[in-house]
């Protein structure tokens, strides 16, 4: 089922801080967007970064998303489906239209879910997409030796 949007609603803004830290430049995206089957998506918000995947059809959706223990992962892609592209601007799940990337620079450090062994299938399938990893966003990096020795030795130089 093709996803439907209600444009007739009274407007809501979703204030996520990291959209712009997420997409770090944006080249190409789908035309005028599209609007994504939200079924069975638990999540209120789809955060910027979030893979998109279709069926080739006019069908667009989220990939799901698996919690386990208070983790958050991506499940696997259905089978026929492809991927679309990347999430660009958090929105509302029950307001599901999406801008959607398919030309720029994605920071995976700072995505709410790590993307797993889905970045070489995205990188692969949507080549366009470049992924950096911004050490200045990676919560794994903060105060790590490796990033305090690596300021070190470009202030000595």
């Amino acid at each position: 089922m093709a996803g439907v949007v209600n444009l007739s609603q009274t407007r809501e803004q979703v204030l996520f801080g990291k959209d712009s830290v997420i997409i770090q430049k944006h080249i190409a995206d789908i035309p005028a967007g599209r609007a994504l089957d939200t079924t069975g998506v638990t999540e209120e918000v789809l955060y910027a970064g979030h893979p998109i995947i279709t069926d080739g059809n006019g069908n667009y959706k989220p990939l799901a998303v698996n919690t386990v223990d208070g983790v958050k992962s991506y499940g696997q892609k259905p089978e026929g489906w492809n991927y679309a592209g990347i999430l660009y601007r958090s929105i509302q799940t029950k307001r599901p239209s999406a801008s959607i990337l398919v030309a720029g620079v994605v920071n995976d450090a700072a995505v709410e879910i790590p993307y797993g062994d889905h970045k070489a299938a995205i990188k692969s399938a949507i080549p366009g997409i470049i992924f950096v990893k911004d050490e200045v966003a990676d919560p794994t990096n903060a105060g790590s030796d490796e990033s305090e020795s690596a300021s070190a030795s470009e202030s000595e130089s």
